[in-house]
């Protein structure tokens, strides 16, 4: 760990929170991932290695605790690392506001699709489950299709392969259309009339579907005029 030399509290914390991929790790655990598999589905660009060496000094450091359940290690944020809630919603909060042009591999369809199923509000849901296709035109092999069953009693589960249940809803788009939809840059309506999202099926779910899904708690934060360069 890199030491800054300065007595000033921003110093000491940025010398814990400020390595490469680690206030992400935080992200997850704060979502409720404690598997070190579920952790890094969250994060694929980061070795396997590297996420557990971090997840170590995140250890050493008192901000995560390591337990064994049934033999297999889970990981869980101590009082200190869960304090750092407020810190990273206003960080996201600062970002979508003042960085909201996104890079072209930025797109994450498995991210995607896991905050839309963390995120959700089963309140919203039907009472009676229905079954999402969702299909991606332009996501890797392997991440093209996905399944959501939505209900009530479970809120969002999402599928990477088919559950077998009846569909309700078939659609289709490209992984930038439906992000901006979930980060609430673009709406469900524009989408389907600029043709940038096709959805089909029983008429009813169709168009209750976008009720049925929440979107990104930073849908809400106010845009800035101007964009920051990146």
């Amino acid at each position: 760990m890199k030491r800054y030399g300065q007595y000033c509290p921003v110093a000491r914390a940025a010398e814990v929170l400020a390595e490469r991929w680690t206030l992400l790790i935080i992200r997850e655990l704060l979502w409720g991932e404690d598997r070190f598999n579920a952790i890094h589905r969250g994060l694929p660009r980061v070795s396997p290695s590297l996420l557990a060496t971090r997840l170590r000094e995140l250890q050493r450091a008192g901000l995560v605790q390591r337990h064994l359940i049934d033999d297999e290690p889970r990981y869980r944020l101590t009082p200190a690392g869960e304090e750092l809630r407020p810190l990273l919603e206003q960080m996201g909060a600062w970002g979508a506001r003042w960085m909201q042009e996104l890079r072209p591999d930025e797109f994450d369809p498995v991210l995607l699709m896991l905050d839309i199923s963390r995120d959700s509000r089963p309140a919203r849901m039907p009472e009676r489950a229905a079954t999402v296709q969702l299909q991606f035109h332009d996501a890797p092999t392997g991440q093209q299709l996905w399944w959501l069953v939505l209900s009530r009693s479970a809120g969002a589960d999402v599928c990477d392969t088919d559950p077998g249940f009846p569909i309700s809803v078939w659609l289709e788009t490209d992984v930038p259309t439906l992000t901006r939809i979930w980060m609430g840059d673009m709406s469900w309506s524009a989408a389907l009339r600029d043709e940038a999202l096709r959805m089909t099926g029983d008429h009813t779910a169709c168009r209750a579907l976008p009720k049925w899904l929440h979107l990104s708690p930073f849908a809400a934060v106010e845009r800035a005029a101007v964009s920051l360069p990146r």
